[in-house]
């Protein structure tokens, strides 16, 4: 189970602390090209001058205790430690070398929290009710992407990019009447570890929530797809009491088959393995972390990064309906830049999963970090949580498209669909389900809202 501790400064002593760590790798490797590439040249000055530099950083850990004790102690510094650019930086440094273990033996703290203003929120039933005075229970979890923390949800209006200034949780709070929770985590963990830990906080959750949980909806960004999938994966493995309750799954340009960023670093310290002279530049590139070497696969699994590296059916439970969300800079669906660039971080073969069961939707002229603020993004999620279920019809990839109420997006519709009629809302491009078991759910946050 999460703990509750709700200490300030606990992120940034962990990111801190581990920085210090890294850095100190970083001058092993150094010196450890230095005597491969010039031995003659390594004497014993080099050598003092590198102990400086590891005795130096050694310090380091005492020091970041000192100042985290004032961040504790002192209201100005204490503000600064929860600023926006500290908590960005701590998400940072986890996401590229969080899960390695410190020379010294301790774990990397960890902790998914659930946070409110960026505050973490004890998972008690009274600072729930504190941070949620007009809790639903319709429950729609937000779960952000590699590298990210919680704020990567929230933005500045900018018409021009069509942003509101309104996260899609608050949006959806006023439509649909159901209780947005934002969720960190250390994205620098296995998937699958996350999305242990996320059972063990949605169990918690509804166990304390102020109200009655009827619903669960969860939207995951990126990585955090991943982490979604795999934890419903998981419940199902476990049987645990809410799992009936998750009806609705998004995933917004999530990995589901690997992202090609990752696949490429692995083919390139497999290259550079082959030369002695470069061991030391492949052991400093093995420092990025489990959950980025996850995706190179799109691994769910434990099973999966393990030393056999099986392949695990993590097909979602039947209950549940999925939406995945792929985008592409290219505004149109079928061009070759399209479907090799992606949204320059997914391709939109990765994102939308044919093999899943899931319905598809397709956003042209828009990149992957747009998919946490554009406005034809919240249209898409928010006329599909509408949705009360289509007929999927089974066939070839369609070529149709919608119209978008955003000039600057772009929309298409994979596979071949039915749809209800609607008397109001946003015209939906959702696609058909792709994979086998194709289903139609009743269900959603806000039906018949």
């Amino acid at each position: 189970m999460p703990e509750k501790s709700t200490k300030v400064g606990d992120d940034a002593e962990s990111g801190a602390e581990f920085l210090v760590d890294v850095l100190r790798r970083v001058v092993d490797m150094a010196e450890g090209v230095q005597r491969a590439v010039s031995p003659g040249v390594h004497d014993a000055v080099a050598s003092r001058v590198y102990d400086q530099v590891r005795a130096g950083l050694g310090a380091g850990g005492p020091v970041v205790g000192t100042v985290v004790r004032l961040v504790r102690m002192s209201p100005p510094l204490r503000s600064l430690g929860e600023s926006a650019a500290v908590q960005r930086a701590v998400g940072v440094v986890n996401g590229a070398v969080g899960a390695h273990a410190r020379p010294r033996g301790a774990a990397v703290p960890a902790v998914m929290t659930v946070r409110v203003d960026h505050r973490r929120i004890g998972l008690d039933r009274g600072s729930l009710a504190a941070a949620f005075p007009s809790a639903s229970g319709q429950v729609v979890v937000f779960l952000h992407g590699l590298v990210e923390t919680e704020r990567s949800w929230f933005h500045r209006p900018d018409p021009g990019k069509a942003r509101t200034g309104t996260d899609f949780g608050g949006r959806l709070a006023e439509e649909l009447s159901c209780s947005p929770v934002y969720v960190r985590y250390n994205t620098g963990r296995h998937i699958s570890d996350n999305g242990r830990e996320l059972v063990g906080l949605l169990s918690e959750l509804v166990a304390t929530w102020p109200v009655p949980v009827t619903e669960i909806v969860l939207v995951g960004h990126s990585m955090g797809g991943l982490v979604a999938r795999s934890a419903v994966h998981q419940a199902g493995e476990r049987a645990v009491p809410w799992l009936p309750m998750v009806t609705r799954l998004v995933c917004l340009g999530s990995p589901h088959t690997g992202a090609p960023l990752e696949r490429g670093a692995v083919r390139v310290a497999g290259l550079l393995g082959r030369f002695a002279v470069l061991g030391p530049v492949v052991r400093l590139m093995a420092l990025r972390s489990d959950g980025i070497k996850d995706l190179a696969r799109g691994s769910l699994h434990e099973r999966e990064w393990a030393e056999d590296g099986g392949v695990v059916d993590t097909v979602v439970p039947a209950g549940v309906r999925q939406l995945f969300v792929a985008a592409t800079v290219s505004r149109s669906q079928g061009s070759l830049w399209g479907r090799l660039a992606g949204d320059l971080m997914v391709t939109p073969s990765s994102a939308a999963d044919r093999t899943q069961t899931a319905d598809l939707e397709w956003l042209g002229g828009l990149h992957h970090f747009d998919l946490l603020h554009h406005d034809s993004v919240y249209d898409a999620v928010l006329g599909w949580l509408r949705d009360p279920g289509h007929t999927v019809v089974a066939g070839p990839v369609s070529g149709n498209t919608a119209a978008s109420s955003h000039p600057s997006a772009g929309r298409g519709r994979r596979g071949r669909s039915v749809h209800p009629a609607r008397s109001s809302g946003p015209v939906s491009a959702t696609g058909g389900a792709a994979g086998p078991g194709a289903k139609a759910s009743g269900h959603g946050c806000g039906h018949g809202t």
